[in-house]
């Protein structure tokens, strides 16, 4: 009997314990934000309020040198078949309005905000990309070229004449709701207003990158944040490491 009140007892929990976990799942199908934040491995307390672009568990591919709505959404990735709805989160629960992104493959600092009108919800992970990729499709300038080594000057070369042979970027996502006419605001650190310029014979900055364009993920490196800041210049509130992966 005891025995017998044990399995029946046993029983009643795991049916309770089911229900629980398809109250819970319900709710994450319906919030983009548990969705994200659930959906994706993350490897450290850091990286869990970058979902869905926290490193190394980046669920899309995307190369920098196509405009953001080229990303694609591999099989293994849990939003699969999907359009950038996913990306359409903020991109940490804090809302921030400004952001700043900076990276061991590039030289630069790139202040980020929200769209026009979107204060509320702050920098989205869509933001990112979008700003990011606005950013790196400028023309390289005049003293950034003399300040790269020789060899650099070889790389970037042979970077651009790789981006003035690619193909059309072909839309990756499976909606259209991917490609976005405002973009968020971009402020480019110590640098003047240069207009951007895509498919022409100048070298753009993305050309730093060689061939390390695709986007890997954003972590946090407070020590490389303070390396990389300025003497004298205030901290930002929030900095993300953007991280780079080579060509397939």
């Amino acid at each position: 009997m005891w025995n017998g009140g044990t399995h029946q007892n046993q029983g009643a929990s795991d049916m309770c314990t089911a229900a629980r976990h398809d109250k819970e799942n319900a709710a994450i199908k319906h919030d983009p934000v548990r969705r994200a934040k659930n959906s994706i491995p993350l490897i450290d307390k850091d990286t869990q309020i970058a979902y869905p672009l926290a490193a190394p568990c980046v669920p899309l591919v995307y190369d920098l040198r196509y405009p953001p709505n080229s990303f694609c959404l591999p099989p293994s990735s849990p939003y699969e078949g999907r359009g950038s709805e996913f990306l359409r989160v903020p991109l940490t629960p804090a809302r921030h309005n400004q952001i700043r992104l900076i990276s061991q493959d590039f030289p630069w600092a790139f202040n980020i905000g929200p769209k026009p009108g979107a204060a509320e919800q702050g920098v989205t992970c869509l933001d990112v990309l979008t700003a990011l990729h606005a950013a790196l499709q400028r023309p390289l300038s005049d003293t950034e070229w003399g300040a790269a080594a020789e060899d650099k000057h070889a790389s970037l070369v042979r970077a651009r004449d790789r981006r003035l042979n690619m193909k059309p970027a072909v839309c990756g996502s499976s909606s259209t709701e991917a490609c976005t006419t405002a973009r968020p605001r971009v402020r480019f650190v110590s640098d003047v207003d240069v207009q951007p310029a895509r498919r022409e014979p100048s070298i753009l900055r993305v050309d730093w990158l060689g061939s390390r364009v695709m986007f890997g993920g954003l972590v946090k490196d407070e020590t490389f944040a303070r390396r990389r800041l300025i003497p004298g210049a205030r901290e930002p509130s929030e900095t993300w490491v953007v991280r780079f992966q080579n060509l397939p």
